[in-house]
């Protein structure tokens, strides 16, 4: 209950819109009740004899002779204080109102009684649904309202938190729970606000004028209130039990289709469309299984209250019944009118049967998404960072040790430091920590031990944005949206000028082929730019880095998955974005990299080695184990 509370506490900022809501639910509710009163002076009309005029009641004129005087004050007190007795009783009170409303309604012949009471019936009706339509757009309003804010908390987290975030759980299963499990906590929300608002109200109304008409019949009709919730309470256990497994299996199954779809090529390239079909149909039939437990469970508590509840209104027509036809204190219509209220208790009970089963399936999606809120960030900006500016790119590693788990350290005592303006190459075999390295220079993680510097000050002691803003990144796994080419080069300087975007897709070898699309750079290049051919998207992957114009570039492995023309061509551009910058290159492909300033061998998270490409070469080692492999022919 303290994560269902935790979802309601969003609603805060539309406090005024709920409130206006809970006004027209009060008023949709009341009108409801007195919809349902009009039955007994329709009744009346209806059943009166054809010729029947309605004269409105007028106290008695009684005259009494002065010898009696005394006598008839007695009376008159006796008689007052009885009629007093009988106003505060439930009998009195219900005579009192059913008098005054067949005095209002009830006058003249009986053909105008009927049409004054279908007019008031009318109006009572629209201002009935008026109230209801309003009720329902401030509800969806606030409902809706409270969703999006949850969807954009969800989304900005998933932008907040570190990269180890990532490696711990599946893409798809993020997707599912910023989808699936917000939509199941909005239909929570949804029935939260409809239903355990308006229909309380309902059945308070209903139960009230019951009570009004037959306090007796009503506590029989009560009897079996106790067994239909311990129905409902126990059906929502199960349910919240069978939702979360069910969430989890949703989650299950949209990362295989995630992953399906992006690899569809290896899919196909290996023929494996039958294996991935089976995996998918066995996790499609478990997610199936406990959908139709959730559905089972769903649908009997309806008709179990249902059922009791037909029960009880059979007992009192039976019992009712009965002492109307024995001349009880029910006149007929009356007990019609409470028949109607007792029947009328039936939906909203159902509906309330439902709210419960709702709250503990969006209590478990609710827990799933409050998991991902509540994540730990492992990255913190101090309060009082540093703004770098004017950066000269000097980098430094001093001891610097990390590990990915606890124990297993892929980095180890590193010492690197880069001059401004140097080009340094990092080579080793995979798994070496290459990667691991450059990603603690822009403070994607936190080293275990040492410090990492950008000149000279401690990357934890100044502002991310400004030290990332200092940093160019291009990677072998080039990443573009699904939007045009101008606005991926473009991608976080919005400000840019047309012709800076040019003159950047120029440097990077990329203008010739973007005046050949169809659209030039207004042309949408597809979901990861899929569009475009490798060597094209790497161009424009560097494009984006040379119009950012960063004091410090990082490349890993930009241009291993290219052909030979296409790596021409990017390493012509790359030439051009390293000049003037301090640069951390990772290669494999050492011919890329044998003009570099210095060239820092890794092996088993150290560095074994550093030196000119000549320099590792005479000396022997690693590095030239390296070489030797690469051109052994």
């Amino acid at each position: 209950m303290r994560t269902y509370l935790r979802v309601l506490r969003l609603v805060r900022p539309y406090l005024p819109q709920v409130l206006v809501s809970m006004t027209f639910m009060a008023v949709f509710s009341l009108l409801s009740g007195l919809s349902i009163v009009m039955l007994a002076p329709f009744l009346d009309a209806l059943f009166a004899p054809e010729n029947a005029t309605f004269v409105a009641a007028a106290p008695p004129a009684a005259t009494v002779a002065p010898a009696d005087t005394l006598a008839a004050a007695a009376a008159d007190v006796g008689s007052r204080v009885q009629q007093l007795q009988d106003s505060f009783s439930m009998s009195g009170l219900r005579d009192s109102l059913q008098g005054a409303l067949n005095g209002w309604l009830l006058h003249g012949t009986k053909a105008e009684s009927l049409w004054r009471i279908v007019v008031v019936f009318f109006f009572l009706m629209l201002l009935k649904n008026v109230a209801g339509y309003l009720q329902a757009v401030f509800t969806d309003y606030v409902q809706l309202s409270l969703i999006r804010d949850l969807r954009n908390r969800l989304y900005e987290r998933f932008t907040e938190l570190p990269l180890a975030f990532y490696h711990r759980h599946r893409a798809g299963e993020l997707i599912s729970r910023a989808t699936n499990d917000v939509l199941v906590v909005n239909r929570s929300v949804n029935v939260s606000f409809t239903n355990t608002a308006r229909d309380p109200l309902l059945v308070l109304v209903y139960l009230g004028l019951a009570v009004l008409l037959s306090w007796k019949l009503t506590l029989v009709a009560l009897i079996l209130l106790p067994l239909s919730l311990a129905i409902i309470v126990r059906i929502g256990k199960i349910l919240r039990r069978y939702s979360r497994r069910q969430q989890e299996k949703m989650a299950v199954l949209t990362s295989r289709l995630q992953e399906t779809i992006a690899g569809i090529r290896v899919v196909k390239a290996f023929t494996n469309e039958p294996a991935e079909n089976a995996r998918f149909r066995a996790e499609s039939q478990m997610l199936f299984r406990d959908l139709f437990k959730i559905a089972r469970a769903q649908q009997i508590s309806s008709p179990l209250t249902e059922q009791l509840s037909v029960l009880v209104g059979l007992f009192i027509l039976w019992y009712g019944g009965r002492q109307v036809l024995a001349g009880g204190e029910l006149p007929p219509q009356l007990f019609m009118l409470f028949l109607f209220c007792i029947f009328s208790l039936g939906k909203p009970i159902k509906a309330l049967s439902q709210v419960n089963n709702a709250v503990q399936e969006g209590i478990a999606a609710a827990e799933r998404v409050f998991a991902i809120l509540d994540e730990p960030q492992t990255v913190v900006e101090k309060p009082d960072a540093l703004v770098l500016d004017a950066v000269r790119g000097e980098v430094e590693l001093r001891g610097v040790s990390f590990s990915y788990e606890t124990g297993v350290e892929v980095l180890r005592g590193v010492d690197l430091h880069v001059r401004p303006g140097e080009v340094v190459a990092l080579v080793g075999p995979s798994g070496a920590g290459k990667s691991t390295l450059i990603d603690l220079i822009p403070r994607f993680y936190e080293p275990a031990a040492g410090a990492v510097l950008v000149d000279g000050h401690d990357v934890r002691d100044v502002t991310l944005a400004s030290l990332r803003g200092a940093m160019g990144l291009v990677t072998q796994e080039v990443i573009l949206f699904n939007d045009t080419v101008r606005n991926n080069i473009a991608y976080g300087m919005p400000a840019a000028r047309q012709e800076e975007i040019v003159a950047a897709a120029r440097a990077a070898n990329a203008l010739e082929f973007i005046q050949q699309l169809p659209k030039g750079f207004d042309t949408i290049i597809g979901d990861r730019g899929l569009k475009l051919s490798g060597g094209q998207r790497q161009r424009l992957s560097i494009a984006r880095a040379i119009l950012k114009n960063p004091p410090i570039l990082i490349l890993d492995e930009a241009t291993s998955a290219l052909d030979t023309e296409s790596e021409l061509l990017v390493q012509q551009a790359i030439d051009r974005l390293v000049r003037n910058r301090t640069t951390i290159v990772i290669a494999h492909r050492l011919s890329t990299i044998q003009n570099a300033d210095r060239i820092c061998v890794l092996q088993a998270g150290r560095i074994v080695q550093t030196g000119s490409h000549v320099e590792l070469l005479a000396r022997g080692g690693p590095y030239r184990q390296l070489y030797d492999l690469q051109f052994r022919a």
